[in-house]
């Protein structure tokens, strides 16, 4: 029986969705396309696709804004962190909503929420009313929408493809993740270049209401368990998370990265503008753009051959050995002489980010117990309210030294986080 979310009792008309367990296919590639022969799960991907399309174009999109708006480091890295304290603030709320109500349906109400907040910045820009605190408004409720929308994205996977797929799945989801990171900036970049920052949120509005639209094709997808009040259901999932080391590591590794991963990522439009701009002539929202998109193609890269890793092929190792990458990358494009060597650093950066967001991800996934991955789910994303403490460092080692020493004190943060799960984890090394 499901839980009615009202009081805790079981409700009769609402069933947990339990998904048929498929057997795994044999041979690397039909294993690794596996979970999208489920039409379910394939709208849920496509769902996701335009979701990460839009998400990425914003991310270009307003970095160049605020930049061009302010010239200022600091405004750009307020409007990155502007969604991070939802996510701290709400990010184990939402879980406790994904584990009580209809996942497809909060999956619906946080894709309505996507598409009004790009229409309200587009008709600023039209309208020549926009200004920085529109995009710091519309960043903060950014985060609080993926505070309820990640959460229930995340935990749906399992009621629609079976727990064997569950890897295979959230490894496909990294993988679209990754392609739209390959795609979507260099397609916003050139947009923005050519056409303005009107026409850039315009298109970012249009994938949102795609994404809206295959939304509606996904099944009903109940938790089962049994429920208490809010506060009952949080203290729950702390004292379950608290009790399993595997879900600590995992946990931690998480909150490290994102502390450290992103920073060099969302200061990419001042980078090139500071450092390669005086020297070269393809400057600006172009390069940038493809810059981003040679990070989407080693992602895409990472992913796929994430995607058809099994069980027991040492996968923690995998995720650990992502974040030594990771850390080397972000070094290297500190230190990088030429524009030609951001380019193949920023490659390597995407292959560790495939690496350690879709592996972080399926394994913290697999590990726990259906009735509280939403609650999980949502922990895990509070490892994003962290990430203002890397970003605001990145800022004020840009303004106060260089931005190539604040790649390089970022790159040495996560070669320190990799290096102490290798040595001191014994838990993470084993999966």
């Amino acid at each position: 029986m499901a839980i009615d979310c009202r009081d805790g009792r079981a409700s009769a008309d609402e069933t947990p969705r339990v998904a048929p367990e498929v057997v795994v296919a044999e041979g690397y590639w039909r294993r690794t396309f596996q979970s999208l022969s489920n039409p379910h799960f394939r709208a849920l991907w496509l769902s996701m696709l335009l979701m990460m399309g839009g998400m990425n174009m914003q991310m270009v999109a307003r970095g160049l804004l605020a930049w061009d708006l302010t010239g200022s480091y600091q405004m750009i890295g307020l409007i990155s962190i502007g969604f991070a304290p939802p996510m701290l603030i709400f990010g184990m709320f939402g879980g406790v909503v994904a584990d009580r109500i209809d996942r497809k349906r909060m999956i619906q109400i946080g894709q309505l929420g996507m598409v009004g907040n790009a229409a309200v910045i587009a008709t600023a820009i039209h309208t020549d009313s926009i200004t920085i605190w529109y995009l710091l408004v519309a960043s903060i409720f950014q985060g609080t929408l993926f505070s309820f929308l990640m959460p229930a994205r995340q935990s749906i996977i399992p009621g629609i493809v079976g727990d064997n797929l569950m890897a295979n799945a959230l490894a496909l989801n990294g993988m679209g993740m990754s392609l739209m990171t390959l795609g979507a900036p260099a397609i916003g970049g050139m947009i923005y270049a050519w056409a303005g920052p009107g026409v850039t949120y315009d298109t970012i509005l249009a994938f949102n209401a795609a994404s809206l639209i295959f939304s509606a094709m996904l099944p009903s997808v109940i938790a089962a368990g049994k429920r208490r009040n809010v506060l009952g259901d949080l203290i729950d999932a702390l004292g379950y998370a608290a009790r399993n080391r595997t879900v600590i590591g995992l946990l931690l590794i998480a909150l490290g990265t994102t502390m450290f991963a992103n920073a060099a990522r969302n200061f990419l439009p001042a980078y090139v503008d500071d450092i390669f701009g005086k020297t070269i002539e393809a400057g600006g929202p172009q390069t940038v753009g493809w810059l981003l998109a040679v990070f989407g193609a080693g992602a895409f890269l990472g992913s796929l051959f994430i995607a058809g890793l099994k069980r027991g092929a040492h996968r923690g190792l995998w995720l650990i050995g992502s974040t030594l990458l990771s850390g080397v990358a972000v070094v290297g494009l500190g230190v990088a002489p030429v524009l030609a060597s951001a380019f193949v650093f920023l490659f390597f950066m995407g292959l560790a980010d495939a690496g350690r967001r879709s592996l972080n991800n399926a394994l913290l996934m697999e590990v726990v117990d259906d009735e509280y991955r939403g609650r999980i789910s949502g922990i895990w994303m509070m490892n994003f309210g962290f990430m203002p403490i890397g970003i605001l460092l990145f800022a004020q080692l840009s303004d106060i030294w260089d931005i190539r020493v604040a790649s390089v004190a970022a790159g040495a943060g996560l070669l320190f986080t990799g290096t102490w799960f290798l040595v001191i984890d014994r838990h993470i090394r084993r999966l």
